[in-house]
């Protein structure tokens, strides 16, 4: 790592939790959490109440700050400046902002609706539901709202989803001494942002493949939420490059 390299916290895992309280009196409650370990979190919750079920859990979160950032703007969509007045449609804004804010359709309602706005849904996420029939309301909310098909929703069980998670991403390494960019031809750099393509390898700056996709694409944006390589058309999802080169800088 360059001697102006400042480290990046990445963790290999980390998620944000929808827990419903079983206690009596508070069935129709819902708690907005987060963790590195769902599984032992529920055990926790568990000896606080006298019961909770994990309702579904949100990861593929490029660091724990970026979970820490989705937790607070779920927990409190009527503050967030992520989840304006202009960006929710008008027949959910009396849920989403109402007096309500643990109920479970609100939280459902919110997010469906953080998905769909930036920077969220620019996020690899991935949603775990055990429940067939929440797993399908969350399948048609995201579809009638809109949500990137690249964000994976899936009727998973909780402690599986987690187990099943990548441990860790590719690790990058320091450029060769020559590499050069596939898109512009310039040298690799050790402090400047990089990927390689995980089917060819070919290495870019990822300044340089984000700006590549952006003007190939339909619907150009600043930031893409997959990306191309040039060479063998391998589509990846940007999050998890970014990812990658975080853990390279953080080794």
């Amino acid at each position: 790592m360059s001697p102006q390299a400042q480290p990046i916290s990445v963790c290999a895992f980390y998620c944000c939790y929808l827990l419903r309280s079983l206690k009596r009196g508070s069935r129709d409650y819902v708690y907005v959490g987060s963790t590195p370990d769902p599984v032992r979190r529920l055990r926790q919750h568990n000896g606080e109440i006298s019961a909770g079920a994990m309702l579904l859990i949100v990861h593929g979160f490029p660091s724990k700050a970026s979970a820490l950032q989705f937790e607070w703007a779920w927990q409190n969509p009527h503050m967030s400046r992520h989840s304006s007045f202009d960006a929710v449609p008008y027949e959910l804004q009396r849920t989403l902002y109402g007096n309500a804010q643990k109920k479970l359709e609100t939280k459902l309602v919110a997010l469906c609706a953080m998905l769909t706005l930036p920077p969220f849904k620019m996020w690899p996420l991935q949603i775990a539901c055990p429940d067939p029939q929440l797993h399908a309301d969350i399948i048609d909310r995201a579809r009638r709202l809109g949500v990137s098909e690249h964000i994976h929703i899936a009727c998973q069980d909780i402690r599986i989803a987690f187990e099943e998670a990548p441990n860790h991403h590719s690790y990058l390494g320091p450029p060769e001494p020559g590499e050069q960019c596939a898109l512009c031809g310039q040298g690799l750099e050790e402090d400047r942002p990089r990927g390689a393509c995980a089917a060819c390898s070919a290495p870019w700056h990822l300044t340089c493949l984000a700006a590549h996709n952006s003007t190939s694409s339909d619907s150009p944006q600043l930031v893409p939420t997959t990306a191309q390589c040039n060479k063998c058309r391998h589509e990846h999802i940007w999050g998890d490059l970014v990812r990658a080169y975080a853990a390279a800088v953080a080794e």
